[in-house]
Parts: C-alpha cells; structure tokens; sequence
C-alpha cells in the first residue's frame, strides 16, 4: 500500500505541474499568441496531455485501454506541440518534466533515454525559434535535462521499491501458502495416523473381548449370565462405534475455504475476494493441485500484475471443480507462461483438466483452471 501511496502522490505532483502550465497562461498577459489557429492547436494538444495524464496516472481510477508506449507516444506528441507552437512561454517546459516521470513508471531506461533527448531537442529548437541567445538555451537546456533527469530518478527508485516489496509479498505469500499445505497435510497424516491406532490397537481389543464374553456367556448360568450377555452387547456395540469412527476419520472431508483463507487473508497491497462453492467434496490430489494454482495466481498478480484486486472464485461439484483466478491489472497484449503457469498447466493436465490463460491490455490477466471429478 505504501508503494502505491507513493505512486499517487508522484502523480498529484505531476498533475499540479502540468496545471500551471494551463493557469500560466489563462493569467498571461501574451497568451499563446495572437494566431487564431495557433491558440486552437494549443489548447487542443495542452487538453489532450491532461486528458491522457489523468487516465494514465490511475488518479481517475479508470482502466487504461491503450498500452503505455501509446500514453507515452501522446504525451511527448502533445508536449513537443505545446512548447513549439508558443515558445514565448518559458514555463511550459515543464511538461517535459512530467512526461519524463511518467515515461519512467512504464518504459525501459533505454527508451526512456531517447524519450528525454527528444525533448531536449524540442527544447532547443524552441528556444531558436524563441530567439534565445546561445548564453540562455546552453543552461537551460541543460536545466531541464537535469531536471528530467531527476524526475526520472526518483520514479525509477519507487518502481524499485514497488518491485522490492512486491518480491517480499509474494514470498512471504508462497511461504504462507507453503505452511498451510504443510499443516494440512500433517493434519491428514495425524488424522490417519489415529484411525489406524483406533483400528489396530482399540479395534482389536475390543474384538477380543467380545469373543470372550461370547465364551463367556454359553458358560455362565443364571443372574451371571445375564450380566455376561449385556457386557458382549456393550463391547460389540463399542467396537462398532470405534469402526464408524475410524471410518469417518479416513473418509472426512476437509473444507477447502478454510485453507484457502489461510493462503489469501493478509497480502499487503493487495485485497482479495475468495469465493468458494464446495457442493462437493473435494480429495487430497484436486486439493493440493487448487491450493497451488492460488498460490501461484497470487504471486503472480503480486509480482507483474500491478494490480490492486484479485477475484478467486472455485465451484466444486459432481462433474469436477472450476477454479477461476481474474486481477485487475495492467494485462499483457501475449500471454507467455512462465515456469509458474507452465507448472500450474502440468498440474492440471495430470488429473485430466485443462488450464486457459486471458489477458488484454488494460483489462488485467485470468487464470481458469478446470479439472473433471
């Protein structure tokens, strides 16, 4: 949370920035000029950067439909525009600023250096057509550089606290998951483990006594008989509670919502909605395999997704199981499996399933897995 904290509070700078260019020259006494087309092309290419800003940013909470390189294309269109168009106004440079900030939470440092020298070039070709002497465009060239530069810096130094953090919640996610198919396997193999006391020690004796009592009983004669009769009753009737009991001990069914509770409850940054509809039972094999699809969905959403939800819904009934697993992340044009989903597929395919991976820029990533009874 703390990341994505900071994430806004870059974005709030950055759109307080990119309002003064706006306020600056409404309160100018110049303006953009005289030109009628020329003021309509600026304000057109200064409303579109605004637009754009707001819906790249995540300040709207509204899902970017295009991909960033698009964003970034725009924003450095737009700015370039507004500086060429009015180069009188000196402060309207600071555009390159915040696209450089926002061109460095989604590009890589190599584009992201082209990005800068491209505007440093607009810079100074603005300043020619300004008029500026060869002593003001060297150092304020070189100012802006610095300062987009800067901005730059500071981003790429939160993407790699975002990245860090995300690393430890996702191990820290994998370890929780890890833990509890550790204790219910442990539960399963104690639980086990007391069935079969039951039945080799408990069963037994109790079986030995009533042969026994039904010894017993066809030597026994009159007011002693009759107690010799009702104890082999007794331990017949205890040994048949101690085989029910041992059979439902093998045979319990552990509820999967629990267990997945523990896996998903308490990710920071992350809010989880978990949905489960076990209309049957599910065993220990299917269990297992489900445990380690949330697991890796989970991690996955933490490290790539750059999402703030993640649905996990999973219906259990006598044709099989359906585990659905949807974030609402930034998605990806291609999906690739990884090593994780690659895994998560060989799984599945193994208890006969299938596994479908969708995604689309803007519209986050899903996971559904389907695996017969």
């Amino acid at each position: 949370m703390a990341a994505k904290t900071d994430e806004l509070l870059s974005a709030g700078a950055g759109l307080v920035a990119t309002l003064v260019v706006g306020v600056g020259v409404v309160l100018s006494e110049t303006g953009v000029g005289g030109d009628p087309t020329t003021v309509g092309l600026w304000w057109a290419a200064y409303g579109l950067y605004v637009a754009v800003f707001l819906v790249d940013s995540g300040l709207l909470r509204i899902r970017r439909p295009w991909p960033p390189g698009a964003s970034m294309a725009v924003l450095l269109a737009c700015g370039v525009a507004v500086w060429l168009l009015a180069p009188g106004l000196g402060w309207t440079p600071l555009l390159f600023v915040v696209t450089a900030a926002s061109a460095a939470f989604d590009l890589s440092r190599t584009t992201l250096v082209l990005l800068i020298a491209v505007q440093t070039i607009a810079l100074a070709v603005g300043g020619a057509r300004a008029g500026w002497s060869t002593a003001d465009t060297v150092p304020l060239t070189v100012a802006y550089v610095a300062f987009q530069a800067f901005a730059a810096v500071v981003v790429l130094g939160i993407r790699r606290e975002s990245a860090a953090r995300a690393a430890v919640a996702a191990a820290h996610a994998e370890l929780r998951a890890a833990t509890t198919l550790l204790a219910v396997s442990s539960r399963n193999a104690e639980r086990l483990r007391i069935a079969r006391d039951l039945h080799d020690v408990l069963g037994h004796q109790l079986t030995a006594l009533a042969l026994e009592l039904e010894v017993a009983s066809h030597h026994a004669t009159g007011e002693a008989l009759e107690h010799v009769r009702r104890a082999r009753d007794v331990a017949k009737g205890l040994l048949s509670d101690v085989r029910d009991t041992v059979g439902e001990l093998r045979d319990a069914p552990v509820g999967l919502e629990p267990t997945l509770r523990e896996v998903v409850e308490g990710v920071p940054g992350l809010d989880v909605a978990l949905v489960v509809d076990e209309r049957a039972p599910v065993d220990e094999a299917r269990r297992i395999v489900v445990l380690r699809c949330v697991q890796e969905a989970l991690t996955n959403t933490m490290r790539h997704a750059s999402a703030t939800r993640l649905e996990v819904e999973l219906v259990s009934d006598e044709d099989g199981l359906v585990l659905r697993a949807h974030d609402d992340g930034v998605g990806v044009r291609r999906v690739e499996p990884g090593n994780g989903l690659t895994g998560m597929s060989e799984r599945i395919e193994e208890l006969g399933g299938e596994l479908t991976l969708e995604s689309a820029p803007g519209r986050g990533f899903t996971v559904t897995a389907r695996v017969p009874a």
